[in-house]
């Protein structure tokens, strides 16, 4: 006996799926995932940003070594120096102009942005970019106020508000003042140097003085190690975590000093309770060798002892540097609590001297 036949369209009819919703697991996994997704690309972005701006700030950095190096090109060597007081400009009858030839007051030539100024096509462009209109005072030339604001030096404060003044006192980049051209203050009508009859010994203990400020630049030996500018900032005595502080549009400063200034330790990383271990001058002055023996040299957070112009962070939680040879790089605290960096006499990473 033959079966019956079963019609397509019928069995079609008969074959109707059954919809099946997703279920609450299933809508979590897939948010999550989305999440995870969203979370890696905003964090390339970040990235990609933070180290575009460090791209620029290093460029910036090159933009101004070129100027530095020009200026001593055309005053046969002679380097820049990196502060003038206003007795000191008086005595050697200098005096400094901007882009439309008029006189800079000596309040605001005492620092190096705008004796240098005519040496860059854009000063403003290269030295104060990194100011933005939210972190700016609109009541003064000034930035204003930021954790770790520090009490500024009297010859500091009487120039703030003065036309040009953000450059003169706040520029991105700091130079490396009292080992890099020289700290100049009158004194009974006499100017020199700081540090330019200090004491210090060599590695092998024989007593020397002076040489630790390099004026000229047939002066400096070891042109790609020594810092001649880097990103730094004034800050009172404190601890500094970039993460908690963050450091992007701080206030810059116009100079820098490395981790031991004379006799006084300034910067160095913060360790904690380990801090009791700071030697004191009488055992060789050297407030971290203890840290770099242990190499623990970089904590993250930046301890400052006394209010000085001292390392800044920016994008990327790395301080940018210039050398003498022109080569820019991002360096970390550790990396810049060796004194070799600093000043081209040193003979070792934690040499010291004393003060005048």
């Amino acid at each position: 006996m033959t079966p019956p036949t079963t019609s397509p369209n019928f069995t079609r009819a008969l074959r109707t799926p059954t919809l099946r919703a997703f279920t609450i697991v299933e809508l979590l996994v897939v948010v999550g995932i989305i999440a995870l997704l969203m979370g890696i690309l905003v964090t390339g972005v970040r990235g990609a940003i933070g180290s575009a701006r460090k791209t620029r700030e290093l460029n910036g950095l090159r933009g101004v070594y070129a100027a530095w190096y020009q200026y001593a090109n055309t005053y046969e060597e002679q380097l820049l120096p990196g502060f003038l007081d206003e007795a000191t400009q008086a005595n050697w009858k200098v005096n400094y102009t901007n882009a439309s030839s008029a006189t800079i007051a000596r309040s605001l030539s005492q620092t190096y942005p705008w004796r240098l100024a005519r040496f860059m096509d854009d000063p403003y462009g290269t030295l104060v970019s990194y100011i933005e209109s939210e972190n700016a005072d609109a009541n003064s030339d000034t930035c204003g106020e930021w954790t770790g604001e520090p009490t500024h030096p009297s010859w500091m404060s009487t120039a703030f508000g003065a036309p040009g003044s953000t450059l003169a006192l706040q520029p991105a980049f700091a130079y490396n003042a009292y080992y890099m051209g020289g700290w100049y203050q009158s004194s009974n009508g006499v100017s020199s140097p700081a540090f330019a009859d200090a004491a210090w010994s060599t590695a092998d203990g024989s007593a020397v003085t002076g040489r630790l400020v390099s004026t000229r630049l047939a002066n400096i030996s070891r042109t790609s190690e020594v810092i001649v500018f880097a990103a730094s900032a004034l800050r009172a005595p404190g601890n500094y975590r970039p993460g908690v502080n963050p450091e992007d549009r701080i206030p810059g400063n116009s100079w820098i000093v490395p981790p031991m200034l004379g006799a006084t330790a300034v910067w160095e990383p913060f360790m904690g309770s380990q801090q009791s271990i700071t030697m004191a001058e009488s055992e060789g002055g050297v407030a971290s060798l203890f840290m770099r023996q242990s190499g623990m040299t970089d904590s993250g957070v930046l301890q400052v002892n006394t209010v000085q112009g001292v390392p800044v962070r920016r994008h990327n939680l790395l301080v940018a540097t210039v050398k003498a040879d022109g080569s820019a790089e991002s360096a970390s605290i550790g990396a810049l609590m060796d004194m070799r960096a600093w000043i081209d006499a040193a003979d070792r990473a934690d040499f010291s001297h004393a003060d005048n």
